[in-house]
């Protein structure tokens, strides 16, 4: 497995060896915010507790003693990423990070919860965006590391072959419509052999998961979906329209494609999704495996030296990556593409 070695563009020298040198000549107020060469700001109350006062130098000194090295080793890691996108060119777009902060969005109860909580973190959603695109270069440059040749995927679907069996499988379009009317005169339309289903589903339907890709409701079998709708779709032959049919949501029509006899999924049917499950679980380990190749081609030099100590414990204990602002910015592994079915309906 081939492992990074990070060229920092903005702040490395090569030494004789060509290790990478990454000087971090920061003092205690730099990471800490408190300027601590103005004697008035460090004998600052921070706080009274009855009649003892605690000032900023004391606050400051607590503060580095319990989480320094962490919040500078994530400076560190956010540097490496960073300067070693640079250097390969790589870049998150405003996509990607609009859909990375939607999942974070997406794991609060509301957006006001989400809000709230950047709020009490004194993050603004920039700064938020910012740790989303770090994350992303990230993701990008690990996901190198993960092996997804074909052998290996070979291995993977040989081990969890049984994830691939199946029942008896249909394969239907259906569109829906609000009222029985609409669907009786659709139907009817569907007589024409000049009439086409998929068509009419994309101009028609009302189900907004499904009208986009002609109705398409992919493989299913009978128990992925309530009786009204699985009855009809194998009851059928394929390429025969039902007449219409009363759902929940109003009065659908469908249409049959074809039927899969239980089995296996093929390997070849499945590639691309194995391919995504396998980057989806070996991603954190492959995170961890660039961190730590990474910190050790960066020679870090940490003027504190209270701070150096425990920069050189977390490294050594291959510390992950956890941005100190960090708001659960989800990892998210890349959707699996070609898979065999389209989006399907709601399930009654």
């Amino acid at each position: 497995m081939r492992l990074p070695g990070p060229s920092l563009t903005r702040h490395t020298t090569l030494d004789a060896n060509g290790r990478h040198r990454l000087a971090l000549l920061l003092s205690s107020a730099v990471v800490f915010g408190i300027v601590a060469g103005c004697s008035n700001t460090a004998s600052q109350p921070m706080a009274k507790v009855g009649e003892k006062l605690i000032t900023a130098a004391e606050f400051e000194h607590a503060l580095m003693l319990d989480r320094g090295g962490q919040l500078l080793l994530e400076m560190v890691d956010t540097e490496l990423i960073l300067a070693e996108a640079q250097r390969r060119r790589l870049s998150a777009s405003q996509e990607e990070i609009a859909s990375r902060v939607e999942l974070g969005v997406a794991q609060m109860a509301s957006e006001a919860e989400f809000s709230r909580r950047l709020e009490q973190r004194g993050q603004s959603l920039e700064e938020y965006s910012e740790v989303c695109r770090a994350e992303l270069l990230l993701d990008k440059m690990a996901r190198e590391l993960v092996d997804t040749s074909d052998e290996v995927l070979q291995a993977y679907y040989d081990l969890h072959k049984e994830q691939f069996r199946h029942e008896k499988q249909a394969h239907a379009r259906w569109m829906l419509f609000g009222d029985r009317e609409s669907a009786e005169a659709v139907r009817e339309a569907l007589k024409d052999p000049e009439a086409e289903f998929a068509g009419l589903a994309q101009a028609l339907s009302l189900d907004a998961t499904t009208k986009d890709n002609g109705g398409d409701m992919g493989f299913f079998e009978a128990k992925d979906y309530a009786p009204a709708v699985s009855e009809v779709a194998f009851s059928l032959d394929p390429r025969q329209v039902s007449a219409v049919f009363q759902v929940p949501d109003g009065w659908a029509v469908l249409e049959l494609i074809e039927i899969r006899p239980a089995g296996t999924l093929p390997f070849e049917e499945v590639r691309e999704m194995l391919r995504a499950r396998v980057i989806a679980e070996m991603l954190p380990t492959a995170r961890g495996q660039w961190l730590d190749a990474a910190r050790k081609n960066a020679r870090i030099v940490v003027a504190d030296e209270r701070l150096d100590g425990q920069i050189k414990a977390l490294i050594a204990s291959s510390a992950p990556y956890r941005p100190s602002q960090l708001l659960n910015v989800p990892m998210a592994p890349p959707n699996a593409p070609g898979g065999d079915s389209a989006a399907a309906p709601p399930r009654p």
